[in-house]
């Protein structure tokens, strides 16, 4: 099964704190591991080895100034970034009898699975 995050990459580099060592961890997308229970990826942290969730809020330009100002912005680019790697196009209507997943928001047909394929949470 393949979660919602390994669908597309960002191309930037992150900067993270462990909340458990207090150490900065500095990776890219192609660092990040997926698990059911961290479906947007995590690193681990090299001093204590314990799992830090990825968020595309720690995002960094080449300058080392953060890419989003809010978490909202970096929410938004995530979910652009999912639609256009799923082929969708904002432009384009929905065909009838689509639904969108409560937790990533994928769109689905209703009827034709029990569970997301972009994040895995069971569907209505």
């Amino acid at each position: 099964m393949s979660y919602k995050r390994a669908m597309w990459t960002s191309g930037y580099t992150y900067i993270a704190t462990c909340s458990y060592c207090g150490s900065r961890v500095r990776y890219t997308d192609r660092d990040l591991g997926y698990r059911a229970w961290y479906p947007n990826g995590f690193v681990y942290c090299p001093r204590c080895k314990k799992p830090i969730r990825h968020n595309e809020f720690f995002a960094l330009n080449p300058d080392g100034s953060r890419v989003y100002a809010t978490q909202e912005q970096a929410d938004r680019a995530v979910n652009e970034g999912y639609l256009k790697a799923a082929g969708f196009d904002r432009q384009i209507q929905p065909a009838e009898g689509t639904a969108y997943c409560t937790n990533c928001g994928r769109p689905y047909i209703r009827g034709t699975s029990s569970y997301c394929s972009g994040c895995g949470k069971k569907l209505d």
